[in-house]
């Protein structure tokens, strides 16, 4: 006698080519049944094959699930470091530049020269400069450009200006009231807070998406 399941599978392939005549005929002939009841038998064959199929459908869509879980996690881990390296930068520089205010010592200088600094975008509207100070430090006179631009309305050449000279490094120095060290601060301190918030962000959907997948 045939084996029932190498009949369903005749029957499903020849049902899968368009071919429903030659299954109806394939029942009839193997269990010795009218047209009708062939009929009926291949309906029911039809029936029991279709869980199999949409269990089959559904393997794809579990495995694009877990694929999002896991580049949101991925995502949740980049954002992370992201959030930690920008994190530690704005401490070294706060450190840096905190220890450089502790122990400089103030001075009365003057702006020697104004250099024009390029614009940082095409659309900027505000000229900004490079100051050179020039100051009297312990019987020496030093010059010193900043690393950092100023509006150049703010300041003049000849301008009388209060520094901050380092005992040890007397070659630097900088304003006491530097605005550009406390944006950059307030900018780095802002972009830490916002990968944190998206790592965490990425890390609940990472866990919701793996748990919808394998519910």
């Amino acid at each position: 006698m045939n084996n029932p399941k190498d009949i369903k599978e005749q029957v499903r392939k020849l049902l899968e080519s368009d071919q429903r005549y030659q299954a109806i005929r394939l029942i009839q002939n193997t269990y010795g049944v009218n047209e009708a009841e062939a009929t009926r038998l291949l309906e029911t064959l039809r029936k029991d094959a279709a869980p199999a199929n949409a269990t089959q459908k559904q393997i794809p869509i579990k495995g694009c699930g877990g694929c999002a879980s896991a580049a949101l996690k991925v995502g949740s881990i980049l954002s992370l470091l992201l959030g930690l390296l920008f994190l530690g930068v704005t401490a070294f520089f706060y450190y840096f530049y905190e220890d450089f205010k502790k122990d400089a010592t103030p001075v009365r200088g003057i702006i020697d020269e104004v250099k024009i600094a390029p614009p940082t975008q095409a659309t900027d509207t505000t000229q900004s400069v490079f100051l050179v100070f020039k100051y009297s430090f312990q019987d020496s006179v030093y010059t010193c450009q900043t690393i950092s631009s100023y509006p150049k309305k703010d300041f003049q050449a000849k301008d009388s200006v209060t520094l901050l000279v380092n005992p040890a490094n007397p070659e630097y120095a900088s304003l006491p009231a530097d605005e550009v060290m406390q944006d950059f601060y307030l900018i780095f301190g802002i972009a830490t807070a916002v990968m944190l918030v998206i790592a965490l962000v990425l890390w609940f959907l990472s866990r919701a998406t793996k748990s919808a997948t394998t519910a």
